[in-house]
């Protein structure tokens, strides 16, 4: 459920969302992340990613957005990553948090 009360279930949003988290998948994988899109019925479709140097770090990223269309990334717990259009923030946003050194 987002902010606005709306599901991302819906087949054009679900379809949207998991094109967001692909995009950011390209990308994690590019900061040796490991990745596995998640995109079961009745749940959000989530991207989760796994430090493999520390394989006990790991965090499910979100992609929804906002009333005014723009997307979002999201982390588990509600925290706001960056915007959609911008996965390279994304993904440096998400090494900090997961403490992952460039290769």
């Amino acid at each position: 459920m987002r902010a606005d009360g709306n599901a991302i279930t819906g087949n054009a949003t679900t379809s949207e969302a998991v094109d967001h988290l692909q995009r950011l998948a390209c990308q994690l994988e590019a900061h040796a992340f490991k990745v596995e899109l998640r995109s079961c019925t009745g749940l959000f479709p989530r991207l989760h990613v796994i430090n493999p140097m520390a394989p006990s770090r790991t965090e499910d990223v979100f992609a929804a957005h906002e009333q005014n269309g723009e997307w979002w990334f999201w982390l588990s717990w509600a925290g706001r990553i960056g915007h959609a259009d911008d996965v390279a923030t994304a993904a440096e946003r998400i090494a900090t948090v997961l403490h992952v050194t460039r290769r």
